[in-house]
């Protein structure tokens, strides 16, 4: 589904919400839901008129399990770089993560990664706050994990789960009980709120227009 001129939401992705974006270096795709949607990606860009090849550039806007599933994979196919934040790193390449979720939460999570394994890899650029990748400005939004990014680009926003949307495209705040940081998570998505974006793509939940925020 195209969005926006060159903007595109991968359907069928399972997880959290995968995009495509054409650049002036080729495709750059955000986030890859989890373990299995990486075929998917690549029959969608092939329906777009491209070639695996032509995806460049995978930038993960966290680590979280729901988003990295598919990125080595999607190299493997691919042959494109992975890029992530130099906080979130050592955990794409299989390091701990920084969270510890309460209660029946943490059971929950147990459960799932026995079931859903993350083939670990190697970023191959790593990112910091008011760097740039295929046109898009980095911001470092902490807290919903320690290296969460959104990346900026002509009031295009794409926010990962440091700013969340519902169903009806209206904005919600990430979730408390998922946050490395809460703190830090409220004051990121203060930062993002703060934009002047015509177009919101977050982690999870609908496209939010101007308009509508």
């Amino acid at each position: 589904m195209e969005l926006s001129d060159g903007v595109y939401q991968i359907e069928g992705v399972r997880g959290a919400n995968a995009y495509v974006v054409k650049t002036q270096e080729g495709l750059l795709v955000v986030d890859t839901g989890l373990p299995g949607n990486a075929d998917g990606i690549v029959t969608f860009v092939r329906g777009l008129g491209y070639a695996p090849s032509d995806i460049r550039t995978i930038v993960i806007t966290h680590s979280d399990p729901d988003h990295v599933g598919s990125v080595a994979r999607l190299k493997a196919l691919t042959g494109a770089k992975v890029v992530i934040h130099a906080d979130d790193a050592p955990t794409l390449a299989g390091g701990p993560s920084a969270k510890n979720p309460p209660g029946p939460l943490a059971v929950v999570f147990s459960v799932l990664s026995r079931f859903m394994r993350v083939e670990p890899i190697s970023a191959d650029v790593v990112l910091h706050d008011g760097d740039s990748v295929s046109g898009f400005t980095v911001m470092h939004t902490p807290g919903h994990t320690p290296g969460s990014i959104t990346l900026v680009r002509d009031a295009v926003v794409f926010s990962g789960d440091a700013l969340l949307s519902d169903s009806k495209g209206d904005v919600r705040l990430p979730r408390k009980a998922l946050s490395a940081n809460y703190d830090q998570a409220l004051a990121s998505a203060d930062k993002i709120r703060a934009l002047e974006y015509r177009l919101l793509l977050t982690g999870h939940g609908k496209p939010v227009f101007a308009e509508e925020a």
